[in-house]
Formats: structure tokens, sequence, C-alpha cells
């Protein structure tokens, strides 16, 4: 047999970005504090960019404005600034407002609050699951569950115990694509959904200790991999935030921008885009008429075409991420507007089958994905995750990050839908009222919660069983 060699065609297809696009993605990624600093920078480097005379953007400091007589739109600019700053003062501040809102009961409110209580300006718990139960007079169990609710609070990271547990929370795949389920964080080996199969997790949560000694060909050979592949690892790392309580730790009250403002009228709600904080930009009309004027060199025509091409780019993606921001909000509160209503009725809500979990007093989420936002709104997975990750939405409870709203759930044969929260709520439940000596096996717990009309898989209940920590039954047994 003689083998031959032939030319052939082969015909691939391959995405490019373009210049706008790449605009785009980085613009709808940026958190709104980020985006304002870039827009300024652009707006003093780029001649063709102005910003637009009708819009006041350099909003008077509000102690400057107060007994000083102004117009309606000043006075709703001053209250709505006075307003963020009460809301985010310090990090103890941010953490109790997203406690109040998810805790479920007066009791994890309790711990939760003696919980932040020992987390420092830097982020970290800075006290044992031990103490803290013995101060909030609870069990550990009860101590573990709501840490991990509070390690899904904004800052990500924090409620961390040490470097490498508060990386390991934010490396986690989860985090980018919906909220991070508050029993998926474990104590004493944080493992996140997904996380086994990064290799930045797992090079922080094996080989810390060697990465710091940056012994990059020692880690690769012990994971298996190409030192190029550490290396990419170990940048993905050095984004992620080792003080992630920082931010808040300053002398002047720190404000989280809302990009979104949520308000209802007449049990109906509208959403809002926070315009106040991120001004109009126009192209520059004395700069535009040069173009065609007579007498300019080439290599000033040039400049100008490539400053007016990216002004026109640079005006088109804030608009673009306005509209997707938009677009990606209102479908979350068309999706949510139980947990909302929440917010709005002074007395609980009576939860149905398909709202999923109770977060807090009168507020239930439902499963929510980024595919099903993504159909909605006629937007890319991935484009909805940029999204929702550092965006925030003003609530009449607080400023929240729009991943918050998410929940992922498990659709039952009647089309309903059960949270996993609710889902791993009733199988920790149940094994905590089981028979010590006769431990319920995972098969026992599937038919167990058949007869609640909640159909799930034996592999299901062991998963969720692993990411809450439970023994199998074999090892419960007394």
């Amino acid at each position: 047999m003689q083998l031959e060699l032939k030319p052939a065609n082969k015909l691939t297809y391959k995405l490019r970005l373009t210049p706008q696009m790449r605009l785009d993605i980085s613009l709808l990624q940026m958190p709104m504090v980020k985006l304002q600093e870039y827009v300024k920078q652009q707006v003093e480097e780029n001649p063709l960019l102005e910003i637009d005379p009708h819009t006041n953007w350099d909003i008077p400091d509000v102690k400057s404005t107060i007994g000083v007589g102004v117009n309606e739109d000043e006075e709703a600019k001053q209250n709505y600034r006075e307003s963020l700053i009460t809301k985010s003062a310090t990090l103890s501040d941010h953490l109790l407002n997203q406690l109040h809102l998810f805790a479920s009961s007066d009791e994890e409110r309790k711990i939760g609050e003696v919980i932040i209580a020992n987390i420092d300006d830097n982020g970290y718990l800075m006290s044992s699951i031990e103490k803290i139960a013995e101060s909030a007079q609870a069990v550990p169990s009860q101590v573990q569950k709501v840490l991990s609710l509070v390690q899904t609070f904004d800052p990500v990271g924090v409620g961390a115990r040490d470097l490498r547990e508060c990386l390991l929370l934010q490396i986690n795949p989860v985090r980018n694509t919906t909220q991070m389920d508050a029993n998926t964080i474990v104590s004493n080996g944080v493992k996140a959904k997904g996380q086994e199969n990064s290799l930045a997790g797992q090079v922080i949560d094996k080989y810390l200790h060697y990465l710091e000694k940056k012994r990059f060909e020692f880690i690769a050979k012990k994971l298996k991999v190409p030192v190029e592949r550490i290396k990419e690892a170990i940048k993905e790392i050095a984004n992620l935030e080792p003080k992630p309580g920082r931010s808040f730790n300053t002398e002047r009250a720190v404000r989280l921008i809302p990009d979104a403002i949520l308000e209802r009228n007449n049990d109906k709600y509208e959403v809002m885009l926070n315009d106040w904080e991120l001004p109009s930009l126009n192209l520059n009309p004395k700069y535009k008429r040069m173009l065609n004027q007579k007498g300019i060199t080439e290599d000033t025509k040039k400049y100008l075409k490539e400053r007016l091409e990216a002004a026109k780019f640079l005006i088109n993606a804030i608009n673009k991420r306005k509209e997707t921001i938009q677009k990606v909000t209102e479908a979350i509160v068309y999706i949510q507007k139980d947990f909302l209503d929440g917010m709005y009725t002074p007395t609980p809500i009576e939860l149905k089958k398909n709202t999923a979990t109770t977060i807090g007093v009168g507020a239930s989420l439902k499963p929510m994905t980024l595919s099903q936002i993504a159909k909605l709104v006629s937007k890319h997975k991935s484009t909805v995750s940029r999204t929702v990750s550092n965006k925030y939405l003003q609530t009449p409870d607080g400023i929240f990050e729009l991943r918050h709203f998410l929940n992922s759930g498990i659709k039952q044969e009647n089309g309903e839908f059960y949270s996993s929260k609710a889902i791993k709520s009733k199988i920790k439940e149940l094994i905590e009222n089981e028979d010590k000596k006769n431990p319920l096996t995972d098969q026992e717990i599937v038919n167990l919660l058949k007869q609640d009309g909640i159909s799930v898989s034996r592999r299901v209940i062991a998963k969720y069983r692993h990411q809450l920590k439970i023994l199998p039954s074999q090892s419960r047994q007394e």
C-alpha cells in the first residue's frame, strides 16, 4: 500500500470580531464606575467627542446643594445621590442589606448579623464557626448554612476564612452565569459546581503554596498539562481580588451606582436606566467640518477620520449597552415579579409550588436561567451573562446585582419548576429528621420527594447531598 499526498481545498468558517464588536463586548462588561472613567478618558483624548451641553454630568455635591433652591429635576438627583450614599456606606452595611433580603427566617438573619460582625475590612471571616455558633446561640451546622449564603453576596469572595477560599469563591464559573447557590460552598474545602474542570481552580485548591513560589513547572507536571496552560491559569488568578472588602475600606462613603432603577406604578413595574451617571455624547461639529476643508494635510485628515470612526464606535457601543441592560433587566423583572412584589408587600406572600424558594419575608425567587432570559430578549447566552455581572438594580430594599435574581431549577413532568435551593432544603430537612440508626439512602430520598410531587433522579440527590457536604447513608449510621 502506497501513501500519496495530494493538495486539497478545505472551506472553514471563523468568526472574526470587528472593532465595533470588541468595543460592544468590552463596554457591556464594565461596571458603571469603570465605564464613567473610560468615557471621561475618551472624551479627553478624542477631539471628535464632546459631552452634550444639555447633560448635567458633574452633579454638584449633595452637601453643597442643601438649603439652595433647586428645581424638581435637581432635587430628584440630590435625593438619588443621598440614597446611594446611605445604602452603601460600609462593607458591613452593604452585606446587611443583602442579608435582610435573602435570609429566609429571623433565625438566619440573627446568625447572619453575627457572621457579618466578624468580617474584617478586607472581607475575611475572623472567627470560627464554633465561636459564632456560641455567640448566636445556634448549632454549627446552622452557622455554616448562613455563612454559605453570605459567601454568595457582593463583593465576590467575601466571608472567606483564608486566601485559598477567597480565590476559590471567585474562580467558580457559576458566578458569571447564575447566582451561586448558597449551599454549593462548603467549609474546609470549597468545591463549587464546575470548578473541578477549572484549571485555575485546581491550581488554587491544591498548589497555591507552590504558586507563591513560582514553581510553575512543578504544578504543570502534577496537573499533567503544559506550562503554557498553567501560565494562562495564573493570568486568570491574577485578575481575582485577594481582599474583596478593601474597595469599601475608605474614609469616605462608598457608593454603589445602579445601572437601572425599578419603580412600581399601579402594580406595574417600570425599569428606568440610570442616565444621570453617564453623559450623552455628540460628535464635535467643528472637527467634522474640518474633514471637508481644503488645505489640511493628509496626515491630519487621516487622524480626524480615525478619531471620527472611534467616536462613532463609542457612541454606538454605549447605546447598545443601554439597550441590552434595559431588555435584560425588564426580562428579570417580568419573571421575578412575585419576588419583587414581596419588597412592596408588608405581609408574607403565600408560596405556590412553582415559586421555587423563599429568600426573604414575603419574597420568592422563581427558577430563572441565563438561557431563559436570552430567549426572552433574543440575545446570546454569553451576552446575558456579561449583562448580569457587575450591573446593579436599585429596588425599594436596596441596590442589588442583577445576578442575584438568577436561580436554577428542575422542571417537573407537569411543567412546574422547583429550584435547586428548594430541593436541597428538602433533602437537608429529611436527613436531619431521619432515624440515625437507619439513615435514608439516596433512593429513599428520591421516593420521599416524589410523594411531595418533586421528581428528581438518584444521581441528582447524590450530587446535591455532596454539595451540602452530607455523607452517604452508610457513613451517617450511628
